[in-house]
């Protein structure tokens, strides 16, 4: 009995339009800069000088301020969030919530490693589900208790995560390593990967994003990122706790913190930007600019957060976004198809031959594309495709997908 009543479905009325709103803002957001690595060497990612065309330095410089790090972050607290809405399910259902935690997880990693290595070699799916595999293990602690461990484990992951970056610039071996992969690229850096993504091949394409995850996964994990992904998850867990991320605060409350929390990530990104400018875009400058990235992404991911929860508490519903939100696996995976099969020698073969600017413009149609398409498919279905995929294998059968209609 208690199993049926867990494998429910949760109904439309009990859901939590604050996190579905906030969700559908981050899953769009992040894909305004997740394009620049689809779509050209990962330099350009990286480093905004590198981009020639008129309007791309305007660019890169919004696309710093408005998305980098902050909206990954809101999408990482979420998943946090996640994990403890549905421990508490279980718990009001009498059960107990770790075996279903544990498929759930186990799932997202297959989902991952099939999307890393058949679609996109940027997948955080993996990184979610292996970090979340520790986190579970926290479902069941108070706000409290949940910040205190975000913040120590945070401040671990900071050391860790900075520290690993600085010891390439005193090493010139690793130095010389890794700049042309991460900053200024080589010719023959170049030659290489435009000879893997414009390959017409997609084994190409695909034997060499295997070859990028048996590197990349390990390093997640032992540079400290899965560590700084840790910290962020439990701090989601507490503002879920604490009733931020439910929007049960004040409409007064929340301004406060946007304003705070996306000022202070201004005045971040103004000092890192213009230390970048004046030392010329020196790839020294930008790792020790990265010591004020994570500060930055949390401050601008709870400032954001609370921005978009005083709109909603004075009267915004965001109803499309909240559609795009109840799809977001769903649509992070379709952009990530969009972009690739853009990019790619095996379709359209644009990789490196747009700018900046003109990535923005596919931006804009794919956001049209899947806010309409999550709008229309949830008018028919309780789920988007992938969710309910994910939900029937999580649960053990197949859950009902299809709404049930008035007068039935």
């Amino acid at each position: 009995m208690v199993d049926e009543i867990i494998s429910e479905p949760v109904a439309r009325q009990n859901r939590f339009a604050s996190l579905d709103v906030l969700r559908g803002f981050a899953v769009l957001a992040i894909f305004v800069v997740n394009i620049k690595a689809m779509l050209a060497p990962f330099p350009y990612y990286a480093n905004p000088s590198l981009w020639s065309g008129p309007h791309d330095m305007m660019v890169a410089s919004l696309q710093a301020f408005l998305i980098d790090d902050k909206w990954r972050t809101i999408f990482t607290a979420l998943f946090g969030a996640g994990l403890v809405l549905l421990a508490e399910k279980s718990a009001r259902a009498g059960a107990k919530p770790t075996a279903r935690i544990v498929r759930r997880n186990l799932w997202l990693l297959a989902f991952g490693l099939v999307h890393m290595i058949g679609i996109w070699i940027g997948d955080i799916l993996t990184n979610y589900a292996l970090t979340g595999f520790v986190a579970m293990l926290f479902c069941q602690k108070s706000a409290k208790a949940l910040w205190a461990w975000a913040i120590g484990i945070f401040l671990v992951a900071f050391v860790w995560l900075n520290g690993v970056n600085l010891l390439f610039l005193q090493v010139p071996e690793a130095r010389a390593e890794i700049e042309p992969i991460l900053w200024f690229p080589g010719a023959e850096e170049l030659r290489k990967v435009f000879a893997i993504y414009l390959s017409p091949d997609p084994l190409t394409h695909i034997s060499a994003r295997a070859g990028e995850a048996a590197g990349f996964i390990p390093f997640t994990v032992l540079g400290g990122f899965s560590a700084m992904t840790l910290s962020i998850m439990l701090a989601g867990m507490a503002l879920w706790r604490n009733g931020f991320l439910k929007g049960a605060l004040s409409a007064k409350t929340y301004g406060w913190i946007a304003v705070i929390g996306l000022s202070i990530a201004i005045a971040t990104d103004a000092g890192r930007w213009f230390a970048l400018v004046q030392s010329d875009w020196s790839f020294e400058i930008f790792n020790y600019s990265q010591l004020s990235n994570s500060f930055n992404g949390l401050a601008g991911g709870i400032g954001y957060s609370a921005l978009i929860l005083w709109l909603m508490k004075k009267g915004h519903a965001f109803g499309p976004m909240a559609a795009v939100g109840r799809m977001a696996f769903s649509n992070y995976i379709a952009c990530s198809l969009i972009g690739t099969t853009l990019a790619g020698g095996h379709a359209f073969a644009l990789y490196s031959k747009l700018s900046n600017f003109e990535m923005m413009g596919i931006v804009a149609i794919t956001w049209i594309i899947l806010i309409l398409f999550s709008v229309a498919w949830l008018s028919v279905f309780r789920f988007g495709p992938l969710e309910w995929l994910w939900r029937s294998l999580t649960y053990g059968r197949l859950q009902p997908i299809l709404k049930e209609r008035a007068g039935a």
